[in-house]
């Protein structure tokens, strides 16, 4: 049985889709904001998506965009009251189509069955990111070592992985930019992140953010060249986020990442559970300004 997701922020535009889409005889899964409606997509593997595009805290765009990055393709229509959003079908490939809301009676189903006609074997972009020997066999290997991302360009990586290559407790992973941060923690599941504040495109914060949206509880410390008390109290209030270092203080006292780091992976299993538990329940005053913080995102922003 085929499976459609409706996403929608109202209870009564989420129930009347449903009803709409009935006859397809489809399985029918309701989420009430964006945040739930990612965590659905990546547990339940819909055949399509219906997505209010004007949702508070994680909008429709912002949605598409996190699968974009995550090289999913799930085929959405986009639901909206604007009469101005067939411009941002060029933009994702996953839309497939746009209702307005007072149209919903008269044209969703029949998009819908034609979408769901026109898709076959499902299908996910190439993901073409290297993972280097030690990491393949960290993989594939079992160990009671610490598996620690380093999320950061060619000098801090470098300088992180001389400060720490004298100990044997850990298993360093790497990944050169945000995107690819998303896919590796995913796939390995760190004890820790150490990552750049400063990165192109997906910023430490927004990496943070995206992490916390998906569900997955990482204990993260950012590394910076510069103090910037704003961005630390922004960071202070994400799920996760356990530091923050600058990188010239840890040039002149290699020990102060070497302590940060055994502070945090040497907590209790009472203080992890906490911390899962703080991902799962769903707090979108967690993200209240997501949308207008990055131009990755306020660019897109109707």
């Amino acid at each position: 049985m085929r499976t459609i997701l409706v996403i929608d922020d109202e209870k009564d535009s989420r129930e009347l889709i449903a009803r709409l889409l009935a006859p397809l005889e489809c399985r029918i899964i309701q989420a009430a904001n964006g945040i739930e409606g990612v965590r659905m997509a990546l547990s339940f593997h819909p055949d399509l998506i219906t997505v209010d595009v004007m949702m508070p805290h994680l909008n429709g765009l912002n949605m598409m965009k996190i699968f974009t990055l995550m090289k999913l393709q799930i085929p959405s229509i986009f639901v909206t009251v604007k009469t101005d959003m067939e411009r941002y079908i060029e933009l994702f490939p996953s839309i497939v189509s746009v209702c307005t809301k007072d149209q919903l009676q008269t044209r969703l189903l029949e998009m819908v069955k034609v979408t769901l006609e026109q898709q076959h074997e499902r299908r996910f972009n190439d993901i073409k990111y290297r993972l280097n020997k030690k990491e393949i066999f960290g993989l594939l290997g079992k160990s009671d070592r610490s598996k620690i991302l380093i999320v950061s360009d060619t000098l801090t990586r470098e300088m992180v992985l001389t400060m720490l290559s004298e100990s044997e407790l850990y298993e360093l992973y790497f990944a050169p930019d945000g995107q690819e941060a998303i896919f590796k923690a995913v796939m390995i599941r760190p004890d820790l992140i150490l990552s750049d504040l400063e990165l192109k495109e997906i910023d430490g914060i927004m990496l943070a953010r995206i992490l916390y949206i998906l569900g997955h509880p990482f204990p993260l410390v950012f590394l910076s060249g510069k103090s910037d008390m704003e961005t630390i109290k922004k960071a202070s209030k994400l799920e996760g986020i356990q530091g923050f270092l600058l990188k010239a203080e840890i040039r002149r006292d290699h020990k102060l990442l070497q302590q940060r780091i055994e502070s945090i992976l040497n907590i209790s299993d009472a203080d992890k559970a906490r911390l899962q538990a703080s991902y799962e329940t769903i707090d979108v005053e967690k993200i209240e300004e997501f949308t207008m913080e990055s131009s990755i995102w306020a660019s897109l922003t109707p």
